[in-house]
């Protein structure tokens, strides 16, 4: 069928360019018959429809991403997760990105997730600020790895505070990092945090 409607504007030119020879060979004008006149606009029409089909979006589709629509690409900006001490995996950003989609488009929460080589005392003040600077809301958390600093916070946002305590964030992180963390396998320690915290935003919905 495309082809068909590749070749017919073609021969609808040839058909229009024999009239005009015919007319030109026998020194009539062919313009002043009605039939042939008639003929003709019947083949610009043709014409018309073929090309405009072969522009339509449907035989050029637009390629579709090779992932799923519920995966956000990985690094993006809107993922909430930042790896500036270069120690996350690729996949392991994919499956914070896919979980943090997933609490956002849940319970409108998200939990991020960065890395740094801060080394210095204050981390969850550095961790807070990051947070202010992502845009986080008074219901989302963020944890910080400081990986030349050998430490680990998790700070919570003020409006869920009185529910998820300074003692709760201080449990969870070492709990389900610790072990983790003192081996240098930064990628579980964070899947295995976030995973507990999105299994505690569950309840905390409920």
């Amino acid at each position: 069928m495309r082809m068909l409607l590749f070749i017919l504007p073609w021969a609808a030119i040839g058909i229009a360019l024999a009239i005009v020879a015919a007319g030109v060979v026998t020194g009539k004008n062919v313009f002043k018959k009605q039939g042939a006149a008639w003929l003709i606009t019947i083949v610009m029409v043709v014409v018309s429809i073929g090309i405009g089909y072969a522009k339509a979006p449907f035989n050029n589709p637009t390629p579709e991403p090779d992932y799923p629509s519920t995966t956000i690409p990985p690094a993006a900006s809107d993922t909430f997760v930042r790896d500036d001490a270069n120690v996350l995996s690729t996949r392991t950003e994919q499956e914070l990105a896919q979980r943090n989609q997933r609490l956002w488009q849940r319970y409108s929460v998200t939990v991020a997730v960065i890395t740094c080589n801060y080394g210095r005392d204050d981390l969850g003040d550095y961790a807070y600020r990051q947070a202010v600077e992502m845009g986080l809301g008074g219901y989302d958390m963020i944890v910080a790895l400081d990986i030349s600093g050998d430490n680990y916070w998790l700070v919570q946002g003020d409006d869920i505070r009185r529910d998820f305590t300074d003692d709760d964030c201080s449990n969870y992180a070492y709990d389900y990092m610790e072990d983790y963390f003192v081996r240098g396998m930064y990628d579980d320690a964070v899947l295995e945090l976030t995973a507990a915290l999105e299994d505690w935003y569950g309840s905390y919905y409920r």
